[in-house]
């Protein structure tokens, strides 16, 4: 059974308590870092609770977005593997002022784009490489965790437990009606397949077998979904109770 670890997104749209209270049922925090959201200032906000986390501090990475209407799920249609560049090292800079840096894990657009353009893919990971080698927080199965383990740099693969998946192993888009889970009892489901039979259920019934070598995954909930922290709560009181 692989090891889970919680991670969420934040320095968002979620107010200073929802962040705080989400905090502490959380191992890893990804946090915006002006992109799609955040600031220097809501940087320092996440870091301080993460590093107050007891009894464990919660491990903080930067979470780069693409400024857009949508909240970075769209991106410009003139948006080059340069400007993505760009993008990255502003934020990182920008991330590194203000918090550890342990992981990085790309927001919205960005996290498909990768996943889908074999330019864009090799931007990043060759940034990542260059300019700061940690942990990139990936979709599980998916095609940067596939290509960063052929490079031998490391990874920490990713499943959502507040989304849908498609039969392909991608997220269900935001669009379809049914994109997002918000049921407590579905969420621990998923959770127990995922750690019984390393597996995930598609939307339409599908069997989605994740690689067998994952030793660990995470397992994200975002906070701007609904029943985000019930559902953390639930999450984090399950893989408590398997480990003890």
């Amino acid at each position: 059974m692989p090891e889970i670890f919680l991670n969420c997104d934040l320095g968002e749209w979620e107010s200073p308590a929802q962040t705080a209270a989400l905090m502490t049922h959380l191992h890893m925090a990804n946090i915006a870092c002006g992109g799609h959201a955040g600031d220097r200032q809501s940087i320092l906000d996440c870091a301080t609770l993460a590093e107050n986390r007891k009894p464990i501090a919660v491990s903080t990475g930067a979470h780069p977005g693409v400024p857009s209407a949508d909240r970075g799920r769209s991106l410009p249609y003139d948006f080059s593997p340069e400007d993505f560049r760009a993008l990255l090292e502003i934020q990182i800079q920008r991330f590194i002022g203000a918090a550890d840096l342990n992981h990085i894990k790309l927001h919205g657009a960005l996290y498909h784009l990768v996943e889908t353009d074999e330019i864009y893919r090799k931007t990043y990971l060759d940034f990542v490489r260059s300019r700061c080698l940690i942990s990139i927080v990936c979709l599980a199965g998916g095609k940067i965790a596939e290509e960063a383990d052929d490079r031998g740099m490391p990874i920490i693969p990713e499943v959502f437990l507040d989304r849908h998946y498609a039969a392909d192993g991608n997220l269900l888009p935001r669009t379809h009606p049914h994109a997002t889970i918000s049921s407590v009892s579905e969420v621990l489901e998923r959770l127990e397949l995922l750690t019984d039979k390393h597996s995930l259920i598609a939307f339409d019934g599908t069997t989605i077998e994740l690689p067998a070598h994952y030793e660990y995954i995470t397992a994200c909930v975002h906070s701007d979904s609904p029943n985000s922290l019930e559902i953390l709560k639930a999450a984090k009181a399950y893989l408590d109770k398997l480990s003890n």
